[in-house]
């Protein structure tokens, strides 16, 4: 069982944000409890990003159950999702960011028992924001991977052109998504369903009803557990 946590909060060009930080160090204990090796990274601009996620495919391998999740400022163009660094420049574009499909490709490339990519992020694109298309994104790559690979979850924080919020708590922040999953990861039950628990409390939440839904969206037929002994 292996997890990278990668939170954001800091932005050389970009609105600071509070949440990243706690929700890292929350879930960073939660999947220790679990039996998780994490490593737990902040603030990261585009090279060590890269970086980080070429270390962390290293260790994956047959069986492995992996979790990647991403706090901090993202979006989504052309049916596919991005992480913003925290040296990227005005306006976001491809060439700057992180492709959470092209992680998704080569996670499932070590033939692990089970892929997991939490986006704890926004995934609209600020309007004012025009986003050239890259050579580097060819738009023959493919749209959706999760849908064309095995044992794969993959869960949004908010779904398509939508944006995320912060709750304050005294003198810490956290995100909604992590307010709900610490109550529901440690449960012993297939990490899907334990998912739409989540969703099914976002949805109740009085202060994001009508404009925060969480996505999920999986190709997981075994009934597999984030309490599964490995």
């Amino acid at each position: 069982k292996i997890a990278l946590l990668v939170g954001n909060n800091r932005y050389q060009h970009h609105p600071n944000l509070m949440a990243p930080v706690r929700d890292v160090f929350e879930l960073s204990r939660l999947l220790e409890h679990l039996g998780f090796q994490v490593v737990s990274l902040l603030d990261l601009n585009k090279a060590e990003m890269v970086a980080a996620v070429s270390r962390f495919l290293q260790l994956l391998g047959k069986g492995v159950y992996a979790i990647f999740y991403y706090a901090g400022h993202g979006y989504e163009h052309l049916g596919r999702n991005y992480m913003v660094p925290v040296d990227a420049p005005q306006p976001y574009a491809p060439e700057n960011c992180i492709s959470v499909q092209r992680i998704l490709q080569k996670m499932q490339q070590q033939k692990t028992a089970l892929n997991i990519i939490l986006l704890d992020t926004c995934r609209k694109c600020p309007c004012d924001c025009y986003i050239p298309h890259s050579a580097a994104e060819p738009l023959s790559d493919v749209i959706d991977l999760c849908h064309k690979i095995n044992h794969t979850v993959r869960s949004c924080r908010v779904s398509e052109d939508a944006e995320a919020y912060e709750l304050q708590d005294g003198e810490f922040s956290s995100g909604i998504f992590m307010k709900y999953l610490k109550k529901h990861i440690l449960q012993e039950k297939k990490v899907t369903h334990m998912l739409e628990d989540v969703l099914e409390d976002i949805g109740h939440d009085p202060l994001v009803t009508g404009k925060q839904v969480m996505e999920i969206k999986h190709t997981l037929k075994e009934a597999r557990s984030l309490t599964d002994p490995i």
